[in-house]
């Protein structure tokens, strides 16, 4: 009886070494969760003494609960690598089925899939339809990105908001008729670019007159004119007329600006306004300018948002959704199974995944350029090993007197 006693404590406490062990192993993975032993106590029911005690038989292993909290998260300067802040798990799509995990060092294989550092497929959510407000599109999918250039966006529309002085001087447009070359026929001037169909720049400027007896306050008569990288004129017209109401807000004003191009790029036909623009006793000044026209992009790179879009950025400066990583979380993460490559198994234990994009309901979100460690506190589980192998040693012990006992038991006659 009492070596099977000792043995049982034998037994827990190569258990609870073992686990140690596996904690100390893995104290640099990244997303690694510590687990710890669960122990019980184990009674004869059979056996009563005449005060009703009952017999102890040892100890029993009872179970192995991981500690899920989070690890510490530290920047790696890795755009492609991303922590969770909070709670959730990445779901890979591995050759065995989808699993989860907490390691997030992501990367483009070969055929542009976003996959873990195992190369199991990163799952997600399709990029959101043109137009549409939500966080995610469709059914839950693996994530490609698409690295063809994008194609160049002419400039159809063009906006300018800025103030114009009422101290400028008024111009006699019958006397002085407007001219590129006469800077005494305008008052003020403003360059922009603008791009054709092929992504060329061209350059926009735009010329202000105020107009003597056009009435009170004055109108404003605007002129364009658009030329080449070389800086030479390809065409100039007359724009809008601007007016103003006593109280210096603009109250019409617009105009289409027309040019034709020998470059085999579609003519230009841009329509001009000027909301926002003012007239005042300030000093001229531009305060924004909006140009839905844009040159082709390169892809350059990706970047993870907090809510788990990857967004492609192009040497254009545009940027563009290709999709949404989603999280998991689960009702019972001690349930979860870990299995090799810093994965775990969903169980019936477990329940069944909610899945969602980050920052939604009780899901934690991304941290980009950083990755979690492991959570094992390396000082603790070494004190914890001490004190196992004590355990270990002392029911060793207890065999060892157990022995010498019977062997003495043996050798009477």
């Amino acid at each position: 009886m009492s070596l099977s006693v000792e043995l049982s404590g034998l037994q827990v406490a190569q258990t609870d070494l073992d686990t140690i062990g596996n904690n100390i192993a893995n104290v640099s993975t990244t997303g690694f969760k510590g687990s710890t032993p669960n122990f019980t106590d184990v009674y004869a029911t059979s056996l009563a003494g005449s005060a009703g005690a009952s017999q102890g038989l040892g100890a029993a292993a009872n179970s192995v609960s991981q500690l899920f909290t989070e690890g510490t998260i530290s920047q790696t300067g890795n755009p492609l690598d991303v922590a969770i802040d909070g709670n959730g798990f990445f779901q890979v799509q591995t050759g065995t089925g989808i699993l989860y995990s907490r390691d997030g060092a992501l990367q483009l294989n070969n055929t542009g899939f976003l996959t873990n550092d195992t190369g199991a497929l990163v799952m997600g959510y399709a990029a959101p339809t043109s137009g549409s407000t939500a966080i995610q599109s469709g059914p839950l999918q693996t994530i490609q990105i698409n690295q063809s250039n994008i194609a160049p966006v002419a400039t159809s529309q063009l906006s300018l908001d800025l103030n114009l002085p009422s101290s400028d001087s008024l111009i006699n447009t019958v006397t002085t008729p407007f001219s590129v070359t006469n800077p005494l026929s305008y008052n003020e001037s403003t360059t922009s670019t603008i791009y054709d169909s092929l992504g060329a720049s061209h350059t926009l400027t735009t010329f202000f007159t105020q107009v003597s007896g056009s009435g009170s306050p004055p109108k404003w008569a605007t002129h364009w004119e658009v030329s080449n990288s070389n800086g030479s004129m390809v065409a100039s017209g007359t724009g809008g007329v601007l007016s103003f109401s006593t109280s210096g807000s603009l109250s019409a004003g617009s105009g289409t600006i027309n040019v034709p191009l020998g470059t085999g790029a579609n003519p230009l036909s841009i329509a001009q306004t000027f909301t926002g623009t003012t007239l005042s006793s300030l000093s001229f000044g531009v305060n924004s300018l909006n140009n839905n026209g844009a040159p082709g992009g390169q892809f350059a790179g990706l970047e993870i948002g907090t809510n788990g879009n990857v967004i492609a950025q192009y040497t254009n400066g545009a940027t563009k959704i290709m999709g949404t990583i989603a999280l998991a979380n689960f009702t019972n993460p001690q349930g979860l199974v870990a299995t090799t490559n810093n994965n775990w198994q969903a169980t019936v234990s477990s329940g069944q995944p909610v899945t969602n994009a980050p920052g939604t309901g009780v899901l934690g979100t991304l941290q980009a350029n950083a990755l979690e460690g492991s959570n094992v506190d390396l000082s603790t589980q070494l004190v914890n090993l001490i004190v196992a192998q004590q355990a270990y040693q002392a029911n060793v012990q207890g065999i060892n007197v157990d022995q010498q006992d019977v062997q003495k038991l043996l050798t009477l006659q």
